[in-house]
């Protein structure tokens, strides 16, 4: 609205004005050698008005005669340019889709288009990675480093490649310099503290997890855990050169942390070196309340050297009352009771834990109960055998990998914390020394005073050698052979009882020379279905389970109570 009344206003102005100036009656006398002209005044300002238009044409034409070169350098380097920017466009959208040779191609056109640009250099050198061309890829990323404002992009590149090679070392010096540069950039911070955690370097770690902590890089609650584990790996490396030093990073942990358990059992087990069992104890304590776990109570138990059997019970009962009902706290209780020889309490201890499905380790601890109260070989075969397929407890356990004691840092990823308490996936991992039948009755059984001589179907020898279990027949057929019943073998496996465990004795070959007879060390295996033909070359025979809690009604047998759907033989359990 303004302007339409200003262009009004100026067009009522000017025509005021060539009107004042037509009305005037004077005139302008212009005169020259040879000659004068008397124009008017509207002519004379009409007439400089031509005169100053003309100049400005001609000087406009003048300047741009001049600038003509200039101007079609410009041009063509505009065109230039445009052809470099859709080159390196194009270019990155070939390194998102994996097109490698359209990458490779357009990358040589931004070169051309654009040499200088920073984005041409990294445009060749992640083309040049994706080929797998390392050393074109090195070679262009170590030149960004000499100029400030593509050192960063550089070391990045670098940082990556040495990573996907596996180069460690020398990724953590390129992220070293990065953060050295930069504090702000998240993947140099957080980079250089994972590979100095690999590497096992705590102390870098902990500056590093400084500088994490200060621009923000991680959140508060997971830094305060990290610093803590560090703290712990520390406390474990000097335990048992520099003892005091340790105790300190120890301390700390444990007050950055309270519920570790790591950090907790490092700390009470250093406290209780010293001989400040008062202070061990203080922290095992305080760390139970929210998280029992057996090596706390270990810790708990020897916390004063010297001290009776009885004596290390009793802690350990105290220890358990500030949990009651815990599993945990059941299990410390019964293998301090074990040790102290009070089977009725190990007993009692347990007795909420053998109801059901019991674990692998009550299963064992039940053994050795049974083996060192009425050393009765039966029960302890018995709870051995329900051991063999008990679920097992929990353990430290890091991308696959279980330990029974704590490390700061998975041995598959090396990723710091990695390792956490709990029941370890099923594996097939069955030779292992702690899921071996063979060693936990070597282990268990001859270990707690029990012969070392065993009969096995009336066979005597070392008790190693002879795989104890019990070896039972059908009733009324020990000498007889089996009879045919018609069906085929295909037939007779369809049959056979799903409840039914078979193990498979090796059978004692006797030998028809000297009239002698061995046994084969072959380790038993467990089957449910077996064939005729295996029957009739290998010897059958029952692992005895352990009775069932009153709660827990067991197998479904299809023959009725205590017998098998074939032939209604009876069978032991």
């Amino acid at each position: 609205m303004f302007r339409i009344f200003f262009f009004i206003l100026s067009i009522g102005a000017l025509s005021y004005g060539l009107s004042f100036l037509a009305d005037m009656d004077g005139k302008l006398i212009i005169q020259w050698p040879g000659g004068e002209i008397q124009p008017t005044m509207l002519q004379a300002m009409l007439g400089l008005t031509a005169i100053v238009l003309v100049l400005v044409v001609a000087w406009s034409l003048f300047r741009m005669i001049m600038n003509s070169p200039e101007a079609l350098s410009l041009y063509f380097s505009r065109k230039k340019q445009e052809k470099g920017l859709a080159a390196l466009s194009g270019g990155l959208i070939a390194l998102g889709s994996g097109d490698k040779s359209s990458a490779r191609r357009l990358a040589g056109q931004a070169r051309k288009a654009l040499p200088n640009d920073p984005m041409t250099q990294m445009l060749r050198a992640q083309a040049a990675q994706m080929e797998g061309d390392t050393a074109q890829a090195t070679k262009l990323y170590e030149s960004m480093l000499a100029t400030s404002d593509t050192e960063i992009m550089g070391l990045r590149g670098l940082y990556l490649l040495a990573l996907e090679q596996k180069a460690f070392v020398a990724a953590e010096q390129y992220a070293a310099r990065a953060v050295k540069r930069r504090q702000d950039l998240q993947w140099a911070v957080l980079g250089l503290f994972d590979l100095q955690s690999k590497r096992e370097n705590w102390r870098g770690g902990l500056e590093t997890l400084k500088v994490a902590q200060d621009h923000r890089h991680l959140d508060a609650k997971v830094a305060k855990k990290y610093r803590a584990v560090l703290l712990t790996a520390m406390a474990l490396d000097l335990e048992d050169s520099q003892m005091d030093e340790a105790l300190g990073f120890a301390t700390q942990a444990v007050q950055l942390a309270p519920t570790f358990v790591p950090a907790a059992v490092v700390a009470g087990r250093i406290n209780a070196s010293k001989g400040q069992t008062n202070t061990a104890l203080k922290i095992i304590r305080k760390c139970w309340k929210t998280s029992p776990h057996p090596d706390l109570a270990v810790v708990s138990a020897y916390a004063r050297p010297g001290d009776s059997v009885q004596d290390r019970l009793n802690r350990i009962q105290s220890l358990a009352n500030m949990t009651p009902g815990h599993k945990e706290g059941a299990m410390a209780v019964a293998q301090a009771a074990y040790e102290a020889k009070d089977w009725a309490l190990a007993r009692t201890s347990l007795g909420a834990l053998v109801r059901g499905r019991p674990t692998y380790n009550v299963c064992t601890l039940m053994a050795r109960i049974e083996a060192q109260e009425s050393g009765n070989k039966g029960l302890v075969r018995e709870w051995l055998a329900r051991a063999v397929q008990a679920p097992l407890d929990p353990q430290w356990v890091a991308d696959g990998v279980v330990r029974d004691e704590w490390a700061p840092i998975s041995p598959v990823s090396g990723k710091l914390d990695a390792f956490v308490w709990q029941v370890p996936d099923d594996h097939d991992d069955k030779d292992d020394e702690a899921y071996s039948l063979k060693q936990m009755i070597a282990g268990l059984l001859t270990a707690e005073g029990l012969d070392h001589e065993d009969v096995v179907d009336g066979k005597t020898g070392d008790y190693e050698d002879n795989l104890p279990v019990i070896v039972e027949r059908d009733v009324g057929e020990d000498t007889e052979p089996e009879e045919d019943d018609g069906l085929t073998d295909e037939e007779d496996d369809q049959n056979a009882s799903d409840d039914e465990i078979e193990v498979i004795v090796p059978e004692i070959i006797e030998s028809e020379d000297a009239g002698t007879s061995s046994e084969k060390p072959v380790e038993p295996k467990v089957e449910k279905k077996l064939s005729r033909k295996a029957k009739k070359r290998q010897r059958r025979t029952k692992i005895f389970v352990a009775p069932p809690a009153p709660d827990d009604p067991g197998p479904e047998r299809k023959g009725g109570r205590g017998r098998s759907s074939k032939g209604g033989r009876s069978a032991r359990y």
